[in-house]
């Protein structure tokens, strides 16, 4: 999705919408109205899945919001199911993200090592104190002062990269094995024969590195040829 450089930057909010009226939909409105917007100003514009004007699969324009947006900022209040799964997808694309939560809840188990600003909505020097992290978040990520990775990228490490990260892995890992094996090489024009378990040893390295290389080419493959299908699927 090209946009062009006049065009405001996209903030996608995962939030409990609930139905109109409810308690879900005022916190909503309000976390919208007196947090993201006077944090975000003009630099953003700021997204909801009940405001998506476009006609056709909401499902699919939600998932390329998710893989498109510039920030994404979720509530985890009241452990909404759509947020998870929203949230989920996310961290599976390795994007940033920011959480908030209201002080009263707990952070869900599987995010406890996120971090996540806790704030009271009915507080307003929770709310101040709110938009002060925020702020400083957004003016890292906007800096390049943080290298962010998500929880599934941290477990999977290449196999949920980018494409321009598996080939960055993949790239320093040809420099070690190449590395290796000069010195392999410099070690037998030098070695006696006494050495010749150190020299069986170092190949044993050099073979289990080259073998992982192939690994990571071959899952480099699968991982494009998976999100292939998936862009396919989006249109």
């Amino acid at each position: 999705m090209t946009r062009p450089r006049s065009a405001q930057k996209i903030c996608f909010f995962i939030t409990p919408i609930g139905e109109p009226g409810s308690t879900e939909r005022k916190r909503a409105d309000q976390v919208q109205r007196y947090i993201l917007r006077e944090v975000l100003g003009r630099k953003y514009k700021i997204v909801r899945a009940d405001e998506l004007a476009h006609p056709g699969s909401i499902t699919h324009q939600i998932i390329s919001l998710l893989y498109n947006a510039d920030l994404v900022i979720a509530d985890l209040t009241g452990s909404n199911a759509n947020v998870a799964y929203e949230l989920a997808v996310r961290h599976a694309f390795n994007k940033v993200s920011i959480h908030l939560i209201d002080r009263a809840d707990h952070i869900p188990f599987d995010l406890k090592d996120e971090r996540t600003i806790v704030f009271d909505l009915s507080d307003p020097d929770s709310n101040d104190e709110c938009k002060r992290e925020l702020k400083r978040y957004i003016a890292a990520i906007a800096g390049g002062r943080t290298e962010y990775s998500s929880p599934v990228f941290r477990t999977l490490g290449v196999a949920a990269a980018t494409a321009e990260e598996k080939e960055g892995f993949l790239d320093t890992l040809a420099d070690k094995v190449d590395s290796i094996a000069s010195d392999v090489s410099s070690i037998e024009s030098t070695l006696t024969l006494s050495d010749l378990d150190e020299i069986d040893s170092i190949k044993d390295d050099v073979e289990t590195l080259l073998k992982v290389q192939a690994d990571a080419h071959a899952v480099q493959k699968r991982i494009e040829a998976t999100l292939k299908l998936i862009f396919d699927k989006l249109g």
